[in-house]
């Protein structure tokens, strides 16, 4: 039966700023994140008790129904993760008389009335069941662990009705600090109905001044584990495999370049592909970030056309991914280009053999030899865009056959979730300036000839004609 004397958690203050997000009509998803020993996953388990619990007195408040009606679901990327840490949580701080437990379902009942079914995103069993299951309530503890497409089944389970009426919808995420979808969606670009409620060690009352203690002692030696573990910095926590530090970024944003009447000058474009990737143009002077064009998907044709009217206004070469659709631009701007008015075009492709031994392809010689400039401090980045220096932090390096590799696009987006076009765009643009028009002196640069074919045009590498 419905208890009369109604189970009250006691909440820490910055739990009740959770708590009070989360009840919020236009807020659909939280992510409740930052350091260790924040409350998050008590807060978790009360959370998705309470709401579990509420919608049960709802609709069943005197008899329960013939069979108690599945209302949501949490878990963890890994389902044993969850059986050892989070459902041991539950059982230490919500009361035995208000639940019935079914391990061997993986489901817990509350007053015969609703059901929470919980598991992990690695379970077969559990993904098949979100294609036909119906949840008003999710939650996931340590979430920095999923990728994307984990959660993408989960989320369109997602429309709960209960005797003909809507339920609305809400997610509930936890996590540590760490370079995940997670960090793109609530605090680099939130999206609409998406809210970041840090939490810290220093809210939580109960755990004493000594666990702090402790965890500063742990960590003494690692400063950048420190900053995310105690004051839940979501740029601090970066791994040892990451090509660019977010440090190196900060300076290069924060580096006032010199202007320079011969800058080394090109455009450089990374057209949208599909979904909700983004067409990015930037136009660079001495890899710093001068002008910029940025929007959705569009045809060809619409992209050439800006690139062109960019190629003239700025007379300077124009580097072009040409993998998907950015081959049919280049051949739109070879047709636009004349005499008159030349346009030199430079065919990208980070999938060709790169130069030397070292690297697998061109993708890796591109984004480390930038790396190296980033990281010598040799970039005034020109650009406080915090998307594009969440991206230029993004990808990982492996080894593939003994040869550096780094993470492909479709790589990135099936882990974050979204795709790096503004950082690749930026990463050809500088290797170009680099690589190729860092030879010739500001002063002693003469005229050369480049395109090819009918039209080949004599061209000056650092704007001058």
């Amino acid at each position: 039966m419905i208890m009369a004397n109604e189970f009250m958690p006691r909440l820490s203050k910055r739990q009740g700023v959770a708590w009070e997000t989360l009840q919020d009509p236009e807020v659909s998803e939280v992510l409740y994140g930052g350091a260790k020993g924040g409350g998050k996953s008590v807060f978790l388990v009360y959370w998705m008790f309470l709401e579990c619990w509420s919608i049960a007195r709802k609709f069943w408040p005197d008899q329960p129904p013939a069979f108690p009606t599945v209302v949501g679901w949490m878990g963890r990327k890994q389902s044993v993760d969850f059986s050892n840490t989070t459902l041991e949580t539950w059982k230490r701080f919500i009361p035995p008389e208000y639940y019935r437990l079914s391990e061997g379902n993986k489901e817990i009942i509350l007053g015969e009335r609703v059901k929470i079914d919980y598991g992990g995103l690695d379970r077969r069993e559990d993904v098949h069941k979100f294609n036909s299951a119906e949840y008003a309530r999710v939650a996931i503890d340590q979430a920095e662990e999923t990728l994307i497409d984990d959660i993408s089944v989960l989320r369109g389970a997602l429309r709960l009705i209960i005797k003909g009426e809507k339920i609305p919808a809400k997610v509930l995420w936890t996590a540590n600090p760490g370079q995940c979808w997670l960090k793109e969606d609530f605090i680099i670009s939130p999206k609409p109905g998406m809210k970041f409620v840090k939490a810290l060690p220093s809210d939580n009352p109960y755990l004493g001044d000594e666990y702090i203690k402790q965890l500063k002692h742990s960590f003494s030696h690692r400063p950048e584990l420190l900053e995310a573990y105690l004051h839940g910095s979501w740029d601090a926590f970066e791994g040892a495999d990451q090509i660019i530090k977010g440090a190196w970024v900060r300076e290069a944003a924060a580096r006032i370049g010199e202007k320079r009447r011969f800058a080394r000058k090109v455009i450089t474009c990374d057209p949208a592909r599909f979904g909700d990737d983004e067409t990015v143009i930037y136009y660079l002077e001495d890899m710093a970030i001068r002008d910029e064009i940025i929007y959705g998907q569009k045809d060809t044709m619409h992209t050439a056309g800006r690139l062109a009217a960019m190629a003239h206004k700025y007379k300077c070469p124009v580097a072009v991914d040409v993998i998907g659709i950015g081959a049919g631009v280049v051949d739109r701007l070879v047709e636009l280009s004349s005499a008159q008015v030349p346009i030199h075009v430079i065919s990208m492709c980070g999938s060709e053999k790169p130069d030397g031994e070292r690297y697998y392809n061109k993708r890796a010689q591109l984004w480390d030899e930038v790396a190296r400039e980033f990281s010598d401090g040799a970039i005034a980045l020109g650009s406080d865009d915090q998307r594009l220096h969440s991206q230029l932090c993004t990808p990982c390096y492996k080894f593939k056959n003994g040869k550096m590799a780094v993470e492909s696009k479709d790589e990135i987006k099936k882990r974050l979730g979204s795709s790096p076009d503004r950082a690749d765009a930026y990463i050809q643009g500088a290797w170009y300036s680099l690589q190729v028009l860092s030879s010739f002196n500001d002063e002693r640069a003469g005229l050369i000839t480049v395109g090819g074919g009918s039209y080949g045009d004599t061209y000056d590498p650092l704007g001058r004609n």
